[in-house]
């Protein structure tokens, strides 16, 4: 039986098993159990949604909007309501918008390598009333 001394287990930090990518992602594009991957269910009610609608990262992280309905999405970064850093980085990295989402588990992954922070404000617009929410891009020690 192997033991593992208690001060070698405080200091090693384990990923939160909830930002690990899936099977999905770790085999189409090559992430690790090491990359965070932070999800966000689309889907069309009174309004579109977003679930959670707003969520802060760590730059180098991924967000992913995964639909989980029947109805068309589409995920807009709202560009006049961002710092420039902010702005210029999702358009050089032509991320500024997604395709639209046409079936149930259609995905957009964003990947924030690199992102300033700063407050990235979206738009959802589909086959209902547009939703919206907010991806927070700031440090580890923030």
């Amino acid at each position: 039986m192997l033991v593992i001394p208690t001060l070698f287990v405080q200091g090693c930090e384990r990923p939160d098993p909830e930002l690990i990518p899936d099977e999905y992602l770790q085999s189409e594009l090559g992430l690790t159990t090491d990359d965070r991957v932070h999800t966000l269910s689309v889907s069309a009610a009174a309004a579109e949604v977003a679930e959670p609608d707003t969520v802060r990262i760590e730059p180098g992280d991924i967000v992913q909007f995964i639909s989980v309905d029947w109805f068309v999405h589409e995920v807009h970064f709202e560009l006049d309501s961002m710092t420039a850093a902010a702005r210029d980085f999702l358009l050089d990295t032509e991320q500024a918008s997604s395709p639209p989402l046409l079936q149930n588990g259609s995905r957009f992954v964003l990947s924030f390598r690199d992102a300033p922070e700063g407050r990235y404000p979206y738009q959802i617009l589909g086959n209902t009333a547009a939703g919206g929410g907010l991806i927070v891009v700031h440090g580890p020690e923030n």
